[in-house]
């Protein structure tokens, strides 16, 4: 019995070794998984306005929106965006006299955690399994490098969180994950000044000073934040508090137009109430990622881009990627036949 114990032990030690090693591989994982519901929000009030039409003003002006969040202010599509000579310039730097931030735009923070570089190399890849791109021709300034990797960042996005209904609760339950992810930057050197951003990524317990890919105790494949208020450490991510504004939004207008009416914002931003809503129309935009049940993804910068999102009430919500079974899981199904076996 006793040699029995010992090999269960056995057994188990090494199962959850493995577990925690295919885990820890995988650099900026977590954060990659917080990211893409943001861009699965973002995508599904996309294809929400998009069956509205754009014939309206108002429905244009959120159309705007939703790509000033993906993209950046007033840039519109993918194709348009600018990128610096070097990494940190648009990921953020804490050191020297020059500083730089992300939060911008949500499409270049997924880029800077999950876009490779030959100064590291995680053993699992980036973000999730099998990501080992790198951006090693033509330097980070490289727009078409930038645009395949968006690309990929966004199939896997849909293909992990699909669609669901829009709600503002699934909203502020990602919020809450990216701002537990937040690492200050601890200095306790006399004389030394705090850190004026926040870290997110870069498997690190504390802050870093520059996200320029390197691997080292002050460097790292990650974006800086701007430092928010004690109550709201994520109040400087731009992005993140316009589509906090448009979720809002969007989901009052649902509401109302649940009701009997359709609700439409105003050009100062508040919502006002019309009968008879427009027919459903699918108008092009400049950029939309792939609906679930598509066949293939949507090119990146196409204008005439079209994507279709169900609305029916009857649609249920895709299973958050917690969820849904892992490889850690799996091993420990395994382990649970084994032990059954074992002692039978």
């Amino acid at each position: 019995m006793w040699k029995k114990s010992v090999e269960l032990i056995v057994g188990v030690t090494l199962v959850m070794t493995c577990v925690s090693s295919a885990e820890q591989a995988i650099l900026n994982a977590k954060e990659f998984q917080t990211l893409c519901g943001f861009v699965s929000l973002t995508e599904r009030i996309s294809g929400l306005l998009d069956m509205k039409g754009n014939s309206g003003v108002d429905v244009l002006l959120l159309q705007k929106k939703v790509k000033d969040i993906l993209f950046g202010t007033g840039i519109g599509d993918v194709g348009k965006m600018n990128w610096g000579y070097y990494r940190e310039l648009d990921c953020g730097q804490d050191s020297g006299n020059h500083q730089t931030k992300g939060g911008e735009a949500l499409m270049k923070d997924l880029v800077c955690l999950c876009e490779g570089t030959d100064q590291q190399s995680p053993p699992g890849g980036l973000c999730y399994e099998g990501n080992t791109k790198k951006n090693s021709r033509g330097g980070w300034n490289n727009a078409e490098a930038h645009r395949n990797t968006w690309s990929s960042l966004k199939s896997e996005c849909t293909r992990e969180h699909g669609e669901g209904l829009l709600a503002e609760s699934e909203f502020q339950e990602r919020k809450k994950q990216l701002k537990e992810r937040l690492k200050e930057r601890k200095d306790m050197r006399a004389g030394t000044r705090e850190g004026t951003f926040y870290t997110y990524g870069g498997n690190t317990s504390n802050g870093l000073q520059t996200c320029n890919g390197a691997e080292s105790e002050n460097d790292g494949i990650c974006v800086l934040y701007p430092r928010g208020s004690n109550e709201d450490n994520a109040s400087g991510i731009e992005w993140l508090n316009k589509l906090e504004d448009l979720v809002r939004e969007v989901e009052e207008m649902s509401k109302d137009e649940s009701k009997g009416g359709s609700t439409k914002p105003s050009a100062d931003g508040k919502p006002s109430m019309e009968k008879n809503p427009k027919p459903n129309t699918v108008p092009s935009t400049g950029e939309s990622s792939p609906a679930k049940g598509t066949e293939g993804p949507q090119k990146d910068g196409n204008p005439n881009a079209q994507t279709t999102t169900s609305t029916e009430t009857g649609a249920t919500t895709a299973r958050p990627p917690e969820e849904q079974k892992s490889s850690s899981k799996i091993i420990l199904q395994f382990l649970w036949i084994f032990l059954f076996w074992l002692f039978v």
